[in-house]
């Protein structure tokens, strides 16, 4: 359970009186990964790690982006999470695991990116461990870790679709950046749920419209006539999992950068984890 009148009284207490009711209601709960390096074979099949060989049903096939094998990120075994109520939009069973191009070649900037992660959802049962293609190199199989975990508590970014309409001053966007640095907004990690500690901004726009067509490395994707009605749906994605930089499991993105997993709140109440859209951001 969030505590919003405690939250409340820490931005009033902050100096934030004026919009504290509003960004109050906005905290989020979420489930933080702490890593520990650890072997496979110390590793039950099926329990949640991040790198090493995924577990994986008898009919696999390993995910493949432009002629090349993705690498294995991690699994969540969400079972094992079941009871903690801040994951109830998720199925109460299933592994869940993710993939993503081995050479870091996209960022979620256009609908021709998409391929180049995938999200699954597995049956608890029958699963075993699989074995890397050929093809992958070394500096994409991540060292496996072993994944412990805790709850946090979650703030919108200040320029999310959350915060604009807030309309702050720029005391106040001061006074909330330093507030959300007292309360660990942000402390990058791995994280399940919640909102995303953002690197370089808002996402949920930039979901919307890269998945929708719209190429967003392309300097006057403003100019383009869909723009308008896809911005009006954007707020429909939710982060999924956030993947930091960690030297446990060998992997940086970008430049101490992080991957985030989007999902559609429709799609996440349909379990449907097809159309996941991936962004990388970095310093």
């Amino acid at each position: 359970m969030i505590d919003r009148e405690q939250i409340w009284q820490k931005l009033v207490d902050a100096g934030l009186a004026r919009v504290a009711g509003d960004i109050a209601r906005l905290a989020r709960p979420c489930i933080r990964f702490r890593t520990t390096p650890s072997d496979d074979d110390e590793i039950p099949v099926g329990a949640s790690k991040f790198g090493g060989l995924p577990d994986v049903p008898k009919d696999f096939l390993w995910p493949e982006w432009d002629n090349q094998p993705l690498s294995f990120l991690g699994q969540i075994n969400l079972a094992a999470i079941a009871k903690n109520s801040i994951v109830s939009p998720l199925p109460s069973s299933g592994l869940l695991s993710f993939f993503y191009d081995c050479e870091q070649r996209t960022w979620g900037f256009n609908l021709k990116d998409k391929g180049s992660w995938r999200v699954y959802l597995f049956p608890n049962q029958l699963l075993h461990r699989a074995s890397y293609p050929a093809s992958i190199p070394d500096y994409a199989r991540y060292k496996p870790c072993k994944i412990s975990t805790d709850n946090g508590l979650t703030f919108p970014g200040w320029e999310t679709l959350y915060i604009k309409p807030l309309n702050l001053t720029d005391e106040e966007h001061e006074l909330y950046w330093a507030f959300g640095s007292t309360e660990g907004v942000q402390d990058y990690g791995h994280q399940l749920l919640g909102h995303p500690q953002e690197v370089q901004g808002e996402m949920q726009l930039e979901c919307q419209l890269a998945s929708n067509g719209v190429d967003l490395g392309n300097p006057e994707w403003h100019q383009n006539p869909c723009v308008p009605e896809l911005e009006s749906k954007a707020s429909q994605w939710t982060l999924l999992f956030q993947f930091d930089s960690d030297d446990d499991p060998g992997w940086m993105w970008g430049s101490v950068g992080c991957l985030y997993f989007w999902i559609t709140e429709s799609d996440l109440a349909s379990q449907w984890f097809e159309n996941v859209w991936m962004v990388l951001q970095c310093t």
